[in-house]
């Protein structure tokens, strides 16, 4: 051979290795993607008192990490490699709902891209308003679910009453990412296990329950809930135990768990960590970004 056309092979590598090479770092690059499907911001004027209140409330000691605003968020992103954050707000009172939902839906007009805003609604928004409008003027609007929590609302998830606001989301393709189990701020459990799994039963409904299905409520979601057509998050789970953990993956599948944090009160390297550990390959794509990109359409 010639030593010419040597030193082309050699700076040159074959067609089949260049394509080896590329995809191998595109499939690294991928399994690097992470959408944390459960985070909170709140208005500048009001993030540090809402994060300190928050904070304070609480039956045992908790941390909470940076401001609370939107660029606090942002910060923390960076620092913990999210790529897109979903921020879920629920609504305190029933006359907040309308103003956060015009501005997460101004957010999400305006912003980058990097956090996603869902709505709110509120289980007494029917005495002052129209549910099922203000629901379709969401998902006219690009949003893609409204967040729900039971003790901050307090409201029992299965109370028939509430259907009219479920069966709106189910009209318009809305999912509902529900608070659920025990919430460190309220002695009294609203959202177990059990109630949410006649939420459940709603056909065509999407769901989704944080904290792995119900906060250290762990044998009622093993009892009620594993095997569901419907999703769990992460969030708040870096304490749990790991035997807990990989039993509820491998009792409700992979497919249908969404990596969650619960920023500011606990930071996505936190939740990393815990999940890294603990399972890898096609199971970690699925909860770093896999299932939440079916689900937001990204």
């Amino acid at each position: 051979m010639q030593p010419q056309r040597l030193r082309l092979l050699i700076l040159m590598p074959p067609r089949n290795l260049k394509v080896a090479v590329t995809r191998a770092a595109f499939n690294n690059q991928r399994s690097h993607m992470l959408i944390d499907f459960h985070t909170h911001y709140f208005p500048d004027n009001i993030g540090p008192r809402v994060i300190k209140e928050l904070t304070a409330s609480a039956t045992e000691p908790v941390m909470s990490c940076g401001d609370g605003t939107l660029r606090s968020l942002k910060e923390y992103m960076r620092l913990d490699g999210v790529d897109i954050s979903v921020n879920a707000p629920p609504a305190t009172k029933k006359e907040q709902v309308i103003s956060i939902n015009r501005k997460m839906i101004e957010q999400n007009k305006t912003g980058d891209g990097s956090v996603i805003c869902l709505g709110s609604m509120h289980p007494d928004f029917y005495e002052i308003g129209n549910v099922d409008e203000e629901l379709g003027f969401l998902a006219s609007q690009g949003i893609k679910g409204i967040k729900l929590h039971p003790e901050y609302q307090q409201f029992y998830p299965d109370d028939p009453e509430h259907w009219e606001i479920y069966e709106a989301c189910k009209k318009y393709g809305l999912f509902i990412l529900f608070h659920a189990g025990v919430d460190l701020a309220y002695p009294e459990v609203h959202a177990t296990p059990k109630r949410l799994a006649e939420v459940a039963t709603i056909e065509g409904l999407k769901l989704i329950f944080a904290h792995m299905g119900s906060y250290r409520m762990w044998d009622d979601v093993l009892k009620y809930l594993c095997g569901g057509n419907f999703y769990f998050d992460t969030a708040y789970t870096a304490g749990a135990d790991d035997g807990i953990i990989r039993e509820l993956v491998k009792a409700h599948g992979a497919d249908k768990i969404l990596f969650g944090s619960d920023f500011p009160w606990e930071r996505a390297a936190a939740i990393k960590k815990k999940f890294s550990g603990l399972f890898s390959g096609e199971t970690l794509d699925k909860i770093y970004f896999r299932n939440a990109q079916k689900l937001l359409g990204v």
